[in-house]
């Protein structure tokens, strides 16, 4: 008597033998072969982004580029290792497998690779010159946060805040000022921005809701809440922000903002600038506001923890006005506003503040300072610099310095600079990388890129974080703002944050 349950197992396998060979024979069908008697052109390949002789960590995502060349043709994209392991992607677009990607990386920590592009034009293969990509032995934090904005001078619309792990192309939304219309239909959206995380671990970080709904979410161990910092003896509620290293504590700039329109320089829209700004403290445990500075012709802003957490540093601009108008007499006088970067001691457990120091008195070259961001070895005091100001993501002028604090030498960043606009920036956890937000490609969007800063302090050419789709930031008419790494995932869902943006704020008490 026939099996037939026998059979049909029999039938099942058979099947699956033929379709699995089906699917091996279309993947290799699909793989493009090298050409084997290519003909240099002696022509450098022109790719976007621009990856060609940067260095990059051994744990970052596929380098994925488009080649551009008028006129249809067959390309074949080859990445090769000094033992003459082969990557291989064919197409105008380049698109690496992941795999295969992270595994030639990390047989490459500290190596460099070749990578050359093949094109077949008429009836014959050329190759253009290669290039190299430089492998680093260090690796990158695995998440990187921003604020995709469209950019815009009275009013905004829909803008998130998101989370991309730079190891692969997964993006996921931290925060959204939609969600709160979600849940209030006709209500008005927010703007949401300035995130700071504690330590680069997600359990504690900020950021603010403004205008609807209004207030500083602070998470703390993984809760959330909605802050009202201003009281009865500061400006305004806490606007920039920096989390203490290892304690509850968040120091902010106090400002009040306005935009002044320029029209009489066609390279520089518009200006941002203070008509008042102090520095606090902010006392999660107790819920406590502690005084840093508060004065009358100073500004103080943009501030940033040393990494042992027993020094603030923050840009401070001595600029008396006398009048009825500030914002009037200010608007007048935007472009001789300057900076300096200041620190202060700080003792976490009397919580008690040491005298001001001057570290750096740009306003004696002509120059603004901003953002002093201290790199996790306590070395290198990474800032902006422009020529006046200090919220310079309209400044083509503003590129990045680092201070040795060693020996207080200064210099630029050649090789990390363009020439338009280097905005806000961040150290990675173990230093060797950073992160910053630059109008170099059209002047007209941010794009994040990532550069390498070796343990001697030498930086190395930059580049745009990484896409699957090589013309992602070509097509994104969003700018990538205030870019910061993370060594993981905000775990809080945005429906989570909705709900307690949704809340009233907290009144902070003052600090005595």
């Amino acid at each position: 008597m026939i099996n037939s349950e026998y059979i049909s197992m029999r039938i099942c396998r058979h099947t699956y033998r033929i379709c699995c060979l089906l699917v091996t024979m279309a993947i290799v069908a699909c793989t493009p072969v090298v050409p084997d008697h290519a003909v240099p052109n002696g022509e450098n390949v022109d790719i976007y982004p621009d990856y060609t002789d940067v260095y990059v960590p051994y744990n970052i995502a596929p380098l994925n580029f488009h080649i551009n060349r008028e006129g249809k043709a067959d390309y074949v994209s080859v990445v090769e290792d000094a033992e003459g392991e082969k990557l291989v992607a064919g197409g105008v677009d380049a698109q690496f497998d992941e795999d295969e990607w992270h595994a030639m990386l990390e047989r490459n920590k500290g190596k460099d690779l070749k990578v050359t592009v093949y094109v077949k034009a008429s009836e014959k293969w050329e190759c253009y010159n290669p290039f190299t990509i430089h492998v680093a032995e260090e690796p990158i934090d695995e998440y990187l946060s921003y604020r995709l904005i469209e950019p815009s001078y009275v009013s905004y619309r829909a803008m998130q805040l998101c989370q991309r792990n730079l190891t692969n192309f997964d993006e996921s939304l931290i925060y959204a000022n939609t969600e709160t219309s979600r849940q209030d239909e006709g209500s008005e959206y927010q703007c949401v921005n300035c995130h700071s995380y504690q330590n680069y671990r997600t359990d504690n970080f900020q950021f603010h809701a403004r205008q609807y709904k209004g207030g500083t979410i602070v998470v703390s161990n993984g809760k959330a809440m909605k802050l009202n910092l201003k009281t009865d003896s500061t400006i305004a509620a806490g606007v920039y922000p920096s989390w203490h290293p290892t304690a509850p504590i968040i120091a902010y700039s106090v400002n009040h903002t306005v935009q002044a329109f320029v029209i009489d320089d066609p390279d520089h829209k518009i200006e941002v600038l203070d008509t008042l700004s102090d520095m606090i403290l902010y006392h999660v445990d107790t819920n406590e506001v502690q005084i840093v500075q508060k004065t009358k012709d100073s500004m103080e802003t943009t501030p940033g923890w040393s990494p042992k957490g027993d020094t603030l540093y923050y840009c401070s601009a001595y600029h008396p006005v006398d009048g009825p108008n500030i914002h009037f007499e200010l608007g007048n006088h935007y472009d001789s506003i300057r900076y300096d970067i200041i620190r202060q001691s700080y003792d976490v457990t009397t919580r008690t503040l040491g005298e001001p120091d001057t570290v750096f008195k740009a306003s004696e070259i002509n120059k603004s300072a901003s953002f002093p961001r201290v790199s996790p070895d306590g070395r290198y005091l990474l800032f902006g610099m422009a020529d006046y100001g200090y919220f310079h993501i309209w400044h083509k002028s503003s590129d990045l310095f680092v201070i040795d604090l060693n020996d207080m030498s200064r210099r630029r960043l050649t090789k990390m600079n363009s020439n338009d606009v280097e905005g806000y920036h961040s150290w990675s956890s173990n230093g060797r990388w950073i992160v910053f937000s630059t109008r170099r490609e059209d002047g007209n969007y941010s794009r994040a890129y990532i550069g390498y800063f070796d343990k001697n302090g030498k930086d190395y050419k930059a580049f745009v974080v990484p896409q699957r789709d090589p013309l992602y930031n070509k097509r994104l008419m969003k700018s990538f703002n205030v870019p910061e790494f993370m060594v993981q995932k905000v775990q809080i869902s945005p429906q989570e944050l909705a709900n307690v943006i949704s809340q009233d704020p907290i009144p902070a008490k003052i600090f005595k």
